[in-house]
């Protein structure tokens, strides 16, 4: 785990959308996306629930 991906974490959470959390940090969201996915296998545990507008917590995902 790289603290890289704890701050996209974190803004993503904040911003509640990956495309918000991409703008922000200059990134493309397919970046944004798989940084997530990586973190979410490298804890066993989906960290966000996925929603037609964007995204939210888990209750996994709130505890970090």
């Amino acid at each position: 785990m790289e603290f890289k991906d704890l701050e996209i974490f974190q803004l993503v959470a904040e911003k509640g959308t990956i495309t918000e959390a991409a703008k922000d940090l200059k990134y493309v969201q397919s970046n944004i996306t798989s940084r997530i996915r990586k973190l979410e296998a490298e804890m066993n545990t989906p960290l966000f629930n996925r929603h037609r507008r964007g995204m939210s917590l888990t209750p996994e995902g709130k505890n970090y």
